[in-house]
């Protein structure tokens, strides 16, 4: 499988991470996004945080046992893991790699459980930026209702309205925060949007980014 060149990072492939509030629609985004691109000819997988790794199994059931600091550092463990192996080797072979959630959720979710900012600054100093990060956003009472409809599995999902547009005023100021960091930011409002719209809207603007290559012999491989 060809490579799409070296990004600004100096490493193969491409990392575009999808963040926003819970119910916005984020993983069915990213798996509409990863079949486009491998579509229009570009090697993609997706993936997501946390991980499927027994880490990851742990952070995603343990919200109800885990609190603050402690579960703060579990996802982070698992975060650590999961872009060493799972993201980096996916970029190194050349794949653009669509990631459900990625470090700015921590800067949301962690807050929400009482964790200071400047904590979770220390937690990710090391962690790899993406090359384009997404924000999804709608309204807190439409986000909400998806939550509500797909079912609930967090505890930060069970206070209301007032939390959904807590999430939502959170991931403003994450986004805020990403794009003043230097790295590449794309925030959009989904509106009634269907997911397929929506990734296919994303994708015209991140095959623009991604470093020019020729189309792989491989379509339909992920």
């Amino acid at each position: 499988m060809q490579s799409t060149g070296a990004n600004e990072s100096g490493r193969n492939g491409f990392l575009v991470t999808l963040d926003g509030p819970s119910g916005v629609g984020k993983t069915t985004c990213s798996q509409h996004l990863r079949n486009i691109l491998l579509q229009v000819g570009f090697p993609a997988t997706c993936t997501t945080q946390p991980s499927a790794s027994p880490i990851g199994a742990l952070a995603r059931s343990g919200t109800h046992t885990f609190h603050g600091l402690a579960l703060s550092c579990l996802v982070a463990a698992d975060r650590y893991h999961h872009i060493a192996t799972v993201i980096e080797p996916e970029l190194k072979a050349g794949r653009v790699v669509v990631c459900d959630r990625y470090v700015p959720s921590a800067f949301v979710l962690d807050r929400l459980d009482g964790v200071p900012r400047e904590f979770i600054a220390d937690l990710y100093r090391y962690a790899r930026p993406a090359d384009l990060a997404v924000f999804l956003f709608a309204d807190p009472e439409v986000c909400l209702r998806r939550a509500q409809t797909r079912g609930v599995y967090s505890r930060f999902h069970h206070d209301g309205l007032a939390a959904a547009e807590r999430e939502s005023t959170l991931f403003t100021e994450a986004a805020e925060q990403t794009r003043a960091s230097g790295t590449p930011t794309l925030i959009h409002h989904v509106a009634d949007t269907d997911s397929d719209t929506v990734a296919a809207t994303l994708a015209q603007q991140i095959t623009a980014l991604i470093p020019s290559r020729p189309p792989t012999a491989h379509r339909g491989e992920s």
